[in-house]
C-alpha cells in the first residue's frame, strides 16, 4: 500500500502542468494504448516488434542516440504496460498497482538475503529497503527505476542461495534471464553488478573476502583505463565521457556546470573530485531553488549522520559477509558512474536513490543497537 500511494503521488507530481509534457511515465503510457491494441489483434506481431528497429543497423550498446538497445530499455517498459492495459482497462493509475506488484519481489528478495545474514534485526532492515523517501518516491512510479532495483534484488537473492547451496538449473536460468533484463534496460547496472557477482565469487574461494574484493576491483579499474587499448569500440573511458556530455548538451532548471570529461586517465582522474561531489552530496543545502530539493538535501544530511553512527557504533565482533560487500561495492561503483555522468542536481536524486539500499542496509545491519539502546537512556 506505501508504494502504491508513493506511486500515485509520483503521477501526480508529473500530471503537473511544469512536468507533464517532459514525463517518460505519461509518455510510455500513451505509447501502450497503440501496443494494447496490437497485442489483442496480433499478438505475435507484438513480440515481433520488440526485436525490429527502423535504422540501417542494431547501433552500439553503449550509444544513447539512433540506437536499438537505446530504444529497448523504453520499449520494454511499454510493452509491459501494455500488457498491464489488458486487465486494468487502459487505466494508468490501475497500471501503478500492477507496476508495484512486479517491482515488491526483488524488495522482497533483497530483503531475505540481508534478514538471513543479519539474524534478529529485520524490522530495522525494512526501514532502509521500503522507507527511504527517495527510493520510495522514484521505485514506485510507472518507469525502468522500480523494475532495475527488483531485478537486481532477484538476482542477489538466486545468487545468496546458490553460493549457500549450489547452482541449480532453475536459479541459474533465473539470474541469466535477469541478466539480460537488466542488459537491456540498464546495460552498465548489469555490468557492474556482474563484476560484483564475479568478486563475491571469488571471495568464497578464499579466507579474505575483503581484500578479494579489493584486488578484483584493482584489476577492473585498470582494465576499465586500458580497455581503448583493446579496440576502439571497446573504449569504455569514451563511452562514460559521451553520456556526460550528452548531459551536458541538455537544459534545465537543475542544471551545474562543470568541465566536459575527457576521455583519458588524466581526465578521469582530474574530474574525480566533481563525480564524489555530485554523487554524494547534491544537490547543497546552498542549492535549495525550491521546496523539492528540500527532502533530497535532508536525505543527504540523514546518510551522513547514519554513516557517523555506524563508524562509532559498528559491531566490530560481526564477520562481512561477501554478500554485504558485493551490495556496497555495487552500490559505490553506480555512485562513482552517476557523479561521471550526470550534470543535474536533481537527476542525481534520482540515480543516487536506486543504490541507497544497496549501501544502507547493510550498514544498519552491522549495527550494535544494544549501545545505540544505551546511549538513547
Amino acid at each position: 500500500m506505501l508504494k502504491v500511494v508513493a506511486g500515485l503521488g509520483y503521477a501526480m507530481f508529473y500530471n503537473l502542468p511544469s512536468y507533464h509534457a517532459d514525463s517518460d511515465s505519461f509518455r510510455y503510457f500513451h505509447y501502450s494504448i497503440e501496443e494494447t491494441d496490437m497485442l489483442l489483434k496480433s499478438p505475435l506481431l507484438f513480440l515481433k516488434d520488440l526485436f525490429s528497429y527502423g535504422y540501417n543497423d542494431i547501433g552500439n550498446v553503449f550509444i544513447g542516440n539512433n540506437s536499438y538497445w537505446n530504444d529497448l530499455k523504453s520499449n520494454i517498459v511499454i510493452k509491459l504496460l501494455a500488457v498491464c492495459n489488458v486487465f486494468s482497462f487502459k487505466n494508468y493509475y490501475i497500471n501503478i498497482i500492477f507496476f508495484n506488484f512486479f517491482f515488491f519481489f526483488g524488495l522482497i528478495g533483497f530483503f531475505r538475503v540481508m534478514n538471513n545474514i543479519f539474524l534478529h534485526k529485520g524490522l530495522w532492515l525494512l526501514i532502509p529497503i521500503f522507507c527511504i523517501p527517495s527510493f520510495l518516491f522514484w521505485s514506485s512510479g510507472i518507469h525502468r527505476d522500480g523494475l532495475i532495483f527488483s531485478a537486481t534484488g532477484l538476482i542477489i537473492y538466486f545468487f545468496y542461495n546458490s553460493m549457500n547451496d549450489k547452482f541449480t538449473v532453475r536459479n541459474t536460468l533465473f539470474i541469466v534471464a535477469l541478466l539480460l533484463l537488466l542488459f537491456a534496460v540498464r546495460n552498465y547496472v548489469c555490468l557492474a553488478l556482474i563484476m560484483s557477482l564475479t568478486a563475491w565469487f571469488v571471495s568464497t574461494k578464499t579466507n579474505r573476502a575483503l581484500a578479494s574484493f579489493i584486488t578484483m576491483y584493482v584489476l577492473a579499474i585498470i582494465v576499465f583505463f586500458l580497455s581503448g587499448n583493446f579496440h576502439s569500440s571497446f573504449n569504455l573511458l569514451a563511452y562514460i565521457a559521451n553520456k556526460q556530455h550528452e548531459f551536458v548538451q541538455l537544459s534545465g532548471g537543475s542544471e551545474i556546470t562543470l568541465p566536459l570529461l575527457q576521455p583519458t586517465i588524466s581526465g578521469f582522474v582530474s574530474y574525480l573530485p566533481a563525480a564524489l561531489d555530485m554523487a554524494l552530496l547534491r544537490p547543497h543545502i546552498t542549492e535549495l531553488k525550491n521546496l523539492s530539493y528540500l527532502p533530497a538535501v535532508a536525505e543527504t544530511i540523514l546518510l551522513f549522520a547514519l554513516l557517523i553512527l555506524f563508524f562509532i557504533y559498528r559491531d566490530k565482533k560481526q564477520s562481512i559477509h561477501p554478500a554485504v560487500l558485493a551490495c556496497i561495492f555495487l552500490g559505490f561503483s553506480l555512485l562513482l558512474i552517476a557523479g561521471y555522468t550526470v550534470t543535474f542536481s536533481g537527476a542525481i536524486v534520482r540515480y543516487r536513490s536506486f543504490v541507497l539500499p544497496l549501501i544502507i542496509t547493510p550498514l544498519v545491519g552491522m549495527l550494535r543497537f544494544k549501545s545505540l539502546q544505551m546511549v538513547k537512556k
